[in-house]
């Protein structure tokens, strides 16, 4: 496959690592099949989720970390050189002109569901005839599949470009958001409670709290809670108000939150204060 112009590598991460994808002469394109990971590039961290497609021009490098969870990171990934690209391409579409055309190095772009199924499905067959015998019209074939690949991930990457007032009215949205969860922050505050009340739907909820704060809403909104109960406590609150005033339905889980994010216990942390302000 390396010989006629390009590679496809797939990988299934178990274990918390980081991989790093980029080559100096071929373009890359990194498909996330399934699990979540964190590319870095510089001093940016951007999560990538699953149907994201990661897009390396020649000459740079990035490192995608796993952090290990239930759900193992798949990544299909496309190496393919220029002069596929423009052998590939017909009188009204130059392909390596459609990856030169965009300004930026390294760019990530989230396909729609229908496109990344089919992506997901041509990756896997164009893998797999790594390991099986030639048959009829094998080249014809196997020039259709990567024709295809290409064609949809760029198709991708142009409707995102289309969609930036659209994805800008979501970046107001979601400052809406973050307004919403400020001033109803004690009471239940459920991803079904924001999709109805903002008209958007939860992935896209979920998907934009991990871009702008690296954590899901029920994350961001326990530990927004934890950081209101931690005032209260610091207030002189007994540690019965403190839960209550919090928003938390039951002490356990007030204890056990407080505990996980702070390392203490809510009495112990009472506690040390009133130590500390003795002392002082």
């Amino acid at each position: 496959m390396e010989k006629q112009g390009y590679k496809m590598e797939y990988l299934k991460i178990l274990d918390s690592a980081q991989r790093s994808f980029g080559q100096k002469k071929s373009y890359t394109i990194v498909f996330i099949a399934g699990g979540i990971g964190h590319m870095h590039q510089e001093d940016d961290n951007i999560v990538c989720t699953m149907e994201d497609l990661i897009f390396i021009k020649p000459g740079n490098k990035v490192k995608l970390e796993y952090r290990k969870n239930k759900y193992p990171l798949e990544v299909y990934v496309l190496y393919i050189g220029g002069e596929l690209l423009r052998k590939l391409s017909d009188e009204e579409t130059r392909l390596d002109e459609a990856f030169d055309f965009v300004p930026y190095q390294v760019k990530i772009v989230h396909s729609e569901t229908e496109s990344a199924m089919l992506i997901k499905n041509i990756s896997k067959k164009l893998y797999s005839m790594n390991n099986e015998p030639p048959k009829f019209a094998h080249s014809l074939y196997e020039k259709s599949l990567l024709t295809m690949i290409l064609v949809l991930a760029l198709r991708s990457s142009v409707q995102e470009d289309v969609q930036i007032k659209t994805n800008k009215k979501k970046h107001v949205v979601m400052d809406d958001i973050f307004i919403y969860i400020r001033e109803h922050l004690t009471e239940d505050i459920s991803l079904e409670r924001l999709e109805n009340e903002f008209y958007i739907s939860r992935y896209h909820i979920v998907r934009e709290f991990k871009k702008l704060t690296g954590e899901t809403p029920h994350s961001y909104i326990v530990k927004s809670k934890l950081d209101l109960c931690r005032h209260y406590i610091e207030q002189g609150k007994s540690i019965h108000e403190v839960y209550a005033l919090g928003g938390f339905g039951g002490y356990n889980h007030f204890f056990r939150a407080f505990k996980k994010e702070y390392g203490v216990t809510p009495m112990q942390y009472y506690k040390d204060l009133k130590i500390d302000r003795n002392e002082k």
